[in-house]
């Protein structure tokens, strides 16, 4: 049963290029041959000694558990397998502390000018124009959206607290594009984003989502999620001059220092912020 779930799950992964399915391949089978057991019968502790004693360096090996774990989100969704060991292992596994992930402004539009897929492309530049989370995207309406206010109604996302987000002339233009495109699907949901089924998307097309991010922007030498869009989002707004309490409550954040998180400019952008300050003689 092992090689058969790999098996669909390596079906499933057929999108993508063929580089990026023998890295799964290779992942899924080096794992598999050192923990020697069942996918339903691998536990935490064997995802501690993979980490700790499988002869790579530490980056390959997080790379190499990014695969297993994306492989277990899927297996879950598909009900092959009922829980995660790896994403245990990865929540209670102490990094070394370091600043958030985002994109700069050159490598978002690097991500945006390589993504071919439209409804994919909108989808991007959505989260990095209002900083909404993946969750909340699936479930905006097209009645939601207030083309003359330039407003979104966000409903009870995470925090269970409805808010408003907002949006560009550019934006605007591409949520309008989109829409003309997503007629022809012939949709039976009144969801914005849809599959090609006409059906809101779902949990797993959100992982193939996430994988194409990756695939369309090789140069990038992070992993990109929506989770790092949203950053990005965030970190531009700042960078902008924007408040933390008005990001706060664009982003839907119940407490103002879960927000503060997001201050992490470079000694370059904090130098220039210093400078202007200084500018005033008193």
């Amino acid at each position: 049963m092992n090689d058969e779930i790999s098996k669909r799950y390596l079906e499933f992964c057929a999108g993508l290029s063929k580089s990026t399915k023998n890295a799964y391949k290779y992942g899924l089978r080096t794992f598999q041959k050192y923990v020697n057991k069942r996918w339903r019968d691998v536990m935490v502790n064997d995802v501690i000694l993979f980490y700790t004693n499988h002869n790579a360096t530490k980056n390959s090996k997080m790379g190499l558990l990014g695969i297993v774990n994306r492989f277990y989100d899927w297996a879950i969704e598909e009900n092959y397998l009922l829980e995660n060991p790896v994403k245990k292992f990865l929540k209670t596994l102490r990094r070394e502390k370091k600043e958030r992930n985002y994109l700069t402004t050159s490598q978002a539009e690097y991500l945006l000018s390589n993504m071919k897929k439209y409804s994919y492309y909108v989808m991007t530049l959505f989260i990095l124009r209002t900083g909404v989370r993946i969750s909340e995207i699936r479930n905006i309406k097209l009645q939601d959206i207030d083309f003359e206010s330039k407003c979104i109604f966000i409903r009870a996302g995470k925090g269970k607290k409805d808010r408003y987000v907002f949006f560009d002339n550019n934006l605007e233009f591409h949520i309008k594009e989109y829409i003309k495109e997503r007629c022809y699907r012939d949709p039976d949901c009144d969801n914005l984003f849809i599959n090609r089924f006409g059906r809101p998307v779902s949990r797993r097309s959100i992982i193939y989502y996430t994988e194409y991010l990756n695939e369309v922007a090789p140069n990038i030498h992070i992993r990109i999620t929506p989770h790092i869009l949203r950053h990005t989002f965030a970190t531009s707004m700042l960078e902008r001059g924007i408040d933390l309490k008005s990001l706060s409550l664009i982003l839907g954040h119940e407490n103002i220092s879960t927000t503060s998180i997001y201050l992490h400019k470079n000694k370059e952008a904090l130098q220039r912020e210093y400078q202007r300050v200084m500018e005033i003689n008193f």
